[in-house]
């Protein structure tokens, strides 16, 4: 699949050029990376806003799912669940020394016991309050519609890349992000 299949959905030019795929082993390469990384940064419209702010926090991922999807726990109270409630439209945001992920989906809030029971641990004992039994205690799930990605190589790889890139001795033209299209 091209970009020039997908112009409206993902904003690439010539001189930012985007590879958009649907491919299965893009898919897993997005969740190869995406389970590297422990802490997200979750972007949602920020419900008190009239302006329509965006606002960002983060959050440790306890599943990532091999489709794209991502669960965190969250206290139902909380302005992260109002937000999603009041719009669903979320970013999810990885970064490291060697890839970063930005995960675009739908977000839902879960009330099911047994699975805040399942991903309970001592991180959450830390930051929410009441234990896997308490209600307020939800998972929130981001079912992931696109993930763009660059990089995921070893970090050797990366440096080796990035300094035949600014020497210009880099055969190999970097074509940039890869978007993703989720199942």
């Amino acid at each position: 699949m091209t970009t020039s299949e997908h112009p409206q959905q993902h904003d690439t030019t010539p001189s930012d050029p985007v590879n958009v795929s649907s491919d299965p082993a893009e898919v897993q390469k997005v969740h190869d990376v995406m389970k590297k990384m422990d802490i997200a940064m979750l972007t949602t419209v920020d419900s008190s806003s009239a302006q329509g702010r965006l606002t960002s926090r983060p959050l440790s991922t306890q599943v990532h799912e091999e489709d794209g999807d991502v669960l965190f726990l969250v206290r139902s109270s909380s302005a992260v669940a109002r937000d999603v409630r009041a719009n669903p439209q979320v970013n999810v945001a990885y970064s490291s020394m060697k890839a970063w992920v930005s995960l675009a989906g739908t977000a839902t809030l879960v009330e099911d016991r047994a699975l805040v029971e399942q991903l309970w641990s001592k991180g959450a004992d830390a930051f929410m309050d009441g234990g896997p039994e308490n209600p307020d205690n939800v998972i929130l799930k981001v079912s992931g519609d696109t993930a763009e990605y660059w990089g995921g190589e070893s970090m050797i790889g990366m440096v080796v890349q990035t300094v035949r890139s600014i020497t210009g001795k880099d055969d190999a033209k970097d074509d940039g992000p890869t978007v993703v299209e989720l199942p």
